[in-house]
Parts: structure tokens; C-alpha cells; sequence
């Protein structure tokens, strides 16, 4: 009797230190699963700051795209939708323009400048007074005076014609040229403002891949942690209860044979009419 119930003592002992064991495992499983959840949290918490600071410079970008193409000189139609469309470019932009080259005027156009045919007339008449007065009238040499003298002032009138065209296509050039690098600074303000917002967008994509992958990481560890502490406390649980059953078997044995012993202990020669044994009087 002694040794069977040290043998239940020993099996529920068995049992309790298994349950001890499972309980401990799913604590330090727990306790892991519970800090790469809270990691998790906290890579989240600053993946979102992230995008926060990201995000007005991300919307300044996308801000200055329509801007930008309409400063080039190209058509920009807002569409019901919210979207845009691009109809052709704006002739009138100055980036879409080129200036010409210097144009000489022709003799003809310094003939008609103003003044021109008066002064013209007027000089011819004093030549040929002059050669009247001379006593030339109309010779050869009265001709020849009128001819020089025309030909003289179509020279003097063609010169000044073309020095104040080329002065004026000169500051027009300068002019166009002003304005045309005024517009082309402009552009490339505007193409900053898009390009630092697209370089914000390809940084958040970049963070926001590798935080996903780290918090998927941390979290996985959590749950290879909280599943390996489920493991171990059910292998904890099992050989607990194997030690039980263990404990049991060897139980009834050692009552088989505890019985069989009495019962040989005591032999019968016989039974009684309700079937009993008889024993031997020892």
C-alpha cells in the first residue's frame, strides 16, 4: 500500500512540474510574441511619421507638374474627371519661339523711308540750279553732278536705314532674350519643385517596401515564438500526463499482484454449494 501510493504521489508530482514547465514556455512565448508586436507597433508608428514628413513635399511636387508643362508652353486642359490633358503648345510662348535672323533692308525700303524722295528732289533742283548758274544747264557735267548727288544720298540714306535696323533687331534680340531666360529659370524652378517631389515618392516607396519587410519579419519571429512556446507546452503537458499513465500501469501491477499473492496465500479445496471457494484452515 506504501509503495502504491508513493507511486500516485510521484505521478501527480510528475503532472504538476509538466504543468509548471507548459505554463513557463507559454510565458516566455508570450513574452516574446508581445515585444516583436510591440517592435512592430513602433516600425509602424514611425513608417506613418515618415509618410507624414514626406507628404507635403510629395504634394508641392505633384502641385507644380501642371505649372511646369503650361511654363513650357504647353495647352493644359483640366478634364471633369480631375485629370489632365495636353492640347498642342501655345505659339505665343516665348520658349516655344526661336528669333530670327538679321534681315538687311533693300534699296527699296530706304527709298521710302520718310523725307527721303523730298530731300531728294530738293538737292536735285539746287545741283541743277547750280549747274544753271554755271552756265551748264543741262550738259554733261550738270547730269553727272545730279547723278552723283542721288547717288550720294541713296548711300548716306541706305546706311542709316540699315544702322537703325540692325540697332533695333540688336535690342529687340537682347529684349527676347531677357525674357526668354526670365521663362526658362521659371521652368527650371518648376522642374525642381517636381523633382524634389518625386524624389519624396521614390524615398517613401523605398521606406515603405522596407518597412514592410522588417515589420513582416518581426512579426513572423513573434509568431514563430508564440508557436514554439505553444509547442513546448504541450510536449510539457504530454509527458506529464505519459509519467501518469506510466504511474497507473505500474499501479495495477503492483495490485495484480498483490492480489495473487493473497489468493495463493490462502488455497482452497473446494466450493460451497453457492459456488464460494473453500479455503484450507491455516
Amino acid at each position: 500500500m506504501c509503495v502504491a501510493a508513493a507511486i500516485a504521489g510521484g505521478a501527480v508530482a510528475g503532472v504538476a512540474g509538466s504543468a509548471i514547465s507548459a505554463n513557463a514556455a507559454g510565458d516566455a512565448a508570450q513574452t516574446q510574441a508581445d515585444a516583436a508586436n510591440y517592435a512592430a507597433s513602433l516600425q509602424n508608428q514611425q513608417w506613418q511619421q515618415t509618410q507624414k514628413n514626406l507628404k507635403p513635399y510629395m504634394d508641392l511636387g505633384s502641385s507644380a507638374i501642371n505649372p511646369l508643362l503650361s511654363a513650357m508652353g504647353y495647352n493644359v486642359t483640366r478634364n471633369d474627371d480631375g485629370t489632365y490633358s495636353f492640347n498642342g503648345v501655345d505659339p505665343n510662348n516665348i520658349l516655344q519661339q526661336r528669333y530670327g535672323n538679321f534681315t538687311a533692308p533693300t534699296q527699296e525700303q530706304a527709298a521710302a523711308t520718310p523725307g527721303y524722295q523730298f530731300t531728294l528732289d530738293q538737292g536735285l533742283k539746287s545741283v541743277q540750279n547750280s549747274a544753271a548758274a554755271r552756265g551748264l544747264g543741262t550738259s554733261g557735267a550738270a547730269m553727272k553732278g545730279a547723278a552723283s548727288y542721288a547717288t550720294g544720298l541713296a548711300d548716306s540714306t541706305y546706311n542709316d536705314v540699315f544702322n537703325r535696323a540692325l540697332q533695333t533687331y540688336n535690342s529687340n534680340a537682347n529684349t527676347f532674350q531677357t525674357n526668354y531666360n526670365s521663362a526658362a529659370n521659371n521652368v527650371n524652378r518648376l522642374s525642381g519643385l517636381v523633382g524634389n517631389g518625386q524624389n519624396a515618392a521614390a524615398t517613401n516607396g523605398s521606406l515603405g517596401a522596407a518597412a514592410a519587410g522588417n515589420i513582416g519579419n518581426t512579426l513572423t519571429s513573434g509568431a514563430n515564438a508564440s508557436a514554439s512556446g505553444t509547442v513546448g507546452a504541450a510536449n510539457a503537458l504530454s509527458s506529464g500526463l505519459s509519467s501518469l499513465g506510466s504511474a497507473g500501469m505500474t499501479y495495477g501491477l503492483l495490485n495484480n499482484n498483490a492480489l495473487a499473492s493473497a489468493t495463493a496465500a490462502n488455497p482452497t479445496y473446494g466450493t460451497t454449494a453457492a459456488g464460494n471457494p473453500i479455503y484450507f484452515q491455516v
